[in-house]
């Protein structure tokens, strides 16, 4: 080879040497790496092929850097070291970030594979007792079937499979992985108590059965859980159980049999006091309306149909709450109202009365029915309306207070003042006679003055006597219960006959006759010529055996 030749041949080879030192520094910094220095071994300078550890605590950098460390500088902030690892790694691995989320939430240690460029590297991370991070990349390459992992996050991981293993068999809920041919590939303690409680305590073996095969013909979408029933050899009834699915990578999938006993009591109990209360809704003779808390109809029974005549059909539709009362009133079974705005104040008052608790009305209906309607509130914000006719039971009082009135004009037409005490002295009733004579406001007498009180008005009224007393010990049913007469002289000089007589209810009649013939004996009247002295009258009526006094 000739001197031009072989200059040739050197100037190609450092041009090539060049351009590959250049290649590999621009390389070495974009992954966070420098180049070693013209010497170093080999291991030194590619940077990843030993172990290296960076240990943290609330981000400050702990541990020393190396000269040939690949990822961090020798002489860097240890400040910001971590955000500039944390920048170099992430590159590496589209799963490390999610990892280190779970390492600062949980504490959770993770072992991951990552690449720099063709190099296959291993990056753990792990929490420290004295709440230290600790983070570490290493060569991944398999030597003699085994990988370079650091000890302690090997066994982190170790103690956190360990812990898992140790929860998902701890616990009554049944857990199996099944692959993509439906063979079950794993499972925890409960599913193999399970299964051996189904073969009467014989103990399973691979290959684990499916147990719930007959139950699962369709599995249950993702996120959704099927009820599953089996039939134990040591129970009766059948055990209840819902089961969830969910996909795992690789196109297996885990399932979940969540004991479902208790619910399936709960409902059934439910079920069954809901017909027995529909049953007794249903024989009640008050309309029941429920509305819930965006007031719309839920529940009604027959009576409600029948009272309102809203109809089945609509009130199945699940009116709203001013559609019902709308539907009423087209109905008359409601008041009209005077005019369309009073009607809307209306129903928006008696919705906030309802939800209160205070809504209690008598509806008059134009065709002469009478409806008592009362609003209840019902938890989780939902009212209930009742609607009771009330119509013949208005018809009795209204009969019962035309009687009362007509016996007091009765009363008050009898020219003798009548008053009538209960046991306890309160007075229940007196006649306009009663007020007349001793002066009574209607207005007083209104207020029924109890016997002590009335005693002592007639007291002051009347000359001494000890008629009084007597009276209180008839009334209190202190003496004999026999009808007796007595005469008593007011101050101004009229002459009463004072009458006792037991009545009805433990009651007593108290009676005050004047002895002036010419003024207050209505027989004087229709014979003049005749005198009948009342009090001898009533004393002929007494007989003789309980006359007091002659």
């Amino acid at each position: 080879m000739d001197n031009a030749t072989t200059l040739i041949f050197i100037v190609i080879s450092f041009v090539t040497a060049a351009t590959a030192v250049a290649l590999t520094t621009r390389l070495l910094a974009r992954y966070g790496r420098t180049p070693a220095p013209v010497g170093a071994s080999q291991g030194a300078t590619s940077g990843t092929d030993v172990l290296r550890r960076y240990r943290f605590r609330e981000g400050y950098l702990l541990s020393d850097v190396d000269a040939d460390d690949a990822f961090l500088e020798a002489g860097i902030d240890r400040t910001a070291a971590y955000k500039r690892l944390v920048a170099a790694l992430l590159p590496l691995s589209p799963d490390l970030k999610s990892h280190l989320s779970a390492l600062h939430d949980r504490s959770d240690p993770f072992l991951i594979d990552g690449r720099i460029g063709k190099d296959a590297v291993l990056i753990g991370g792990r929490m420290e007792d004295d709440d230290v991070l600790t983070l570490s990349i290493g060569p991944a390459d398999e030597k003699d079937g085994r990988h370079t992992v650091e000890a302690a996050t090997l066994h982190a991981l170790k103690s956190e499979l360990s812990d898992l293993r140790a929860s998902l068999d701890t616990g009554v809920v049944p857990m199996w992985k099944e692959d993509d041919n439906a063979r079950v590939i794993w499972a925890n303690a409960p599913y193999f108590d399970l299964v051996e409680r189904l073969r009467d305590g014989e103990a399973p073996g691979w290959p684990l059965p499916r147990v719930f095969a007959s139950e699962l013909d369709v599995t249950p979408a993702e996120g959704t859980v099927r009820r599953c029933k089996i039939a134990m050899p040591d129970r009766d009834e059948p055990t209840w159980y819902e089961v969830s699915r969910d996909r795992l990578p690789g196109g297996s999938a885990l399932f979940t049999a969540q004991p479902a006993d208790r619910l399936v009591r709960a409902e059934g109990s439910l079920r069954q006091f809901l017909q027995t209360t529909t049953k007794t809704f249903a024989a009640l003779p008050v309309g029941l309306a429920v509305f819930d808390r965006k007031r719309q109809l839920v529940t009604f029974n027959p009576a409600l149909v029948a009272l309102t005549q809203a109809g089945p059909e609509f009130l199945s539709a699940r009116p709203d709450l001013r559609s019902f009362l709308d539907q009423l009133r087209e109905k008359k079974r409601m008041p009209e109202p005077r005019d369309y705005r009073s009607w809307r104040d209306e129903i928006a008052q008696l919705e906030e009365d309802a939800e209160n608790g205070t809504y209690r009305q008598l509806w008059e209906l134009p065709e002469g029915k009478t409806f008592r309607v009362m609003g209840r509130p019902h938890p989780d914000g939902a009212i209930a309306f009742m609607f009771e006719d009330i119509s013949a039971e208005v018809t009795l009082t209204r009969q019962f207070r035309a009687d009362l009135e007509m016996f007091q004009a009765v009363l008050d037409a009898v020219p003798a003042a009548i008053a009538v005490f209960q046991a306890d002295g309160a007075m229940i009733g007196a006649n306009e006679g009663y007020g007349r004579l001793w002066g009574q406001d209607p207005q007083i007498l209104a207020q029924m003055p109890h016997l002590n009180q009335a005693c002592q008005e007639w007291a002051d009224g009347c000359k001494p006597s000890p008629v009084w007393g007597d009276i209180r010990q008839f009334v209190g049913h202190e003496v004999e219960r026999a009808p007796w007469v007595e005469e008593v002289e007011t101050k101004a000089g009229l002459r009463l006959a004072v009458r006792m007589a037991p009545t009805r209810g433990r009651a007593t009649v108290v009676q005050f006759l004047p002895l002036d013939v010419s003024l207050t004996d209505p027989l004087a009247e229709l014979a003049p010529d005749t005198v009948t002295p009342l009090l001898d009258a009533a004393r002929s009526q007494v007989p003789e055996d309980t006359k007091r006094r002659a």
